[in-house]
């Protein structure tokens, strides 16, 4: 084999290798997001001073405005910002009152019955500098995926 097509051949490997890894994260989490959103090409609908984003997908003008206490229902799929997923389901907790990371706690509160929507917040309303078991790093933004089934 010649030294040219040995050179080809250890190129592409190595750019097979670089395109087959995890999407690399750096900056500040603000710029993490921010660079997530444009990647994305999200609309954001709401920017809040703790830095949570709250895009709205799915709206429902008829549904029940959701309240602190209350027995909320979601269905949610949760990534991280390189779009790895970490965990989804359906589950009930009471809003408000510190039962979720509070990114989910504010974001949710901001939802009607029957709407879906998107939250991004930083790692301040997640899990902070101690991350999550394996899979949530610390210091990691989060992205959720929400509809709000029901509320008691």
């Amino acid at each position: 084999m010649s030294k040219v097509s040995l050179l080809a051949v250890v190129i592409l490997s190595v750019m097979m290798v670089a395109c087959n890894k995890e999407q690399e994260v750096s900056g500040t989490e603000e710029q993490q997001i921010e660079n997530y959103i444009k990647s994305k090409n999200l609309t954001i609908t709401e920017k809040t001073a703790s830095g949570l984003r709250y895009i709205l997908t799915k709206p429902n003008a008829t549904g029940a405005v959701l309240k602190v206490g209350q027995i909320i229902t979601v269905k949610y799929a949760g990534r991280l910002l390189s779009d790895k997923s970490f965990d989804s389901g359906t589950f009930n907790f009471n809003l408000g009152l510190g039962q979720v990371v509070a990114g989910f706690d504010e974001g949710i509160a901001k939802m009607k019955v029957g709407e879906s929507a998107t939250l991004i917040f930083p790692s301040s309303l997640g899990y902070g500098s101690r991350g999550a078991g394996s899979d949530i790093p610390g210091n990691s933004p989060l992205v959720f995926d929400i509809e709000v089934v029901s509320a008691k």
